[in-house]
């Protein structure tokens, strides 16, 4: 009986160190997914993104009251990276308005609005999407949604400033 126990003992030992080298296995596996996904393969880095642009946006379609088909706005923007994101600082005679992130992917740049939302108003959602034409140009279109009243929809076209011929 002794015999045996100990048999039966040495197996569970076995058995034990067996699931303690798949734990570990796995354990490393998880790591490596991990690792992968904290570098966003997908987001491209473009220096020619980054610099000063004026902004041209030309109301397109409204559904919203106050705002009309061929309102224009124009903005300076400040475009730079930070970390493997795309940040834009809308300037109005240099003041801060707005501040926008996103990716470069491709050939395409989305920048989303991360403005706090005021209580009682309607929760305002802003989305740009650009292409590239060149190193000078960038052309699109600028989406505000305030959710549950109304939709704006801005083309937009960025210039880059101080580019010599």
């Amino acid at each position: 009986k002794e015999a045996r126990l100990n048999e039966k003992e040495q197996e569970l030992l076995l058995k034990e160190k067996t699931l303690q080298i798949k734990e570990e296995e796995l354990v490393k596996r998880e790591q490596q997914l991990d690792s992968t996904r904290k570098i966003d393969s997908s987001a491209m880095y473009n220096a020619a993104l980054t610099g000063t642009w004026d902004v041209k946006m030309t109301c397109t379609e409204t559904s919203c009251p106050g705002s009309a088909v061929g309102d224009t706005k124009n903005e300076t923007w400040q475009i730079q990276y930070q970390e493997n994101k795309v940040l834009a600082r809308a300037m109005v005679n240099n003041e801060l308005v707005r501040v926008y992130s996103g990716f470069f992917t491709g050939n395409t740049l989305e920048l989303v609005d991360h403005r706090e939302n005021v209580p009682n108003q309607p929760t305002t959602h802003i989305v740009v999407r650009l292409r590239l034409s060149n190193e000078n140009l960038l052309e699109g279109t600028r989406e505000i949604e305030r959710t549950g009243e109304c939709k704006i929809l801005y083309e937009t076209i960025l210039t880059k400033k101080n580019v010599q011929p």
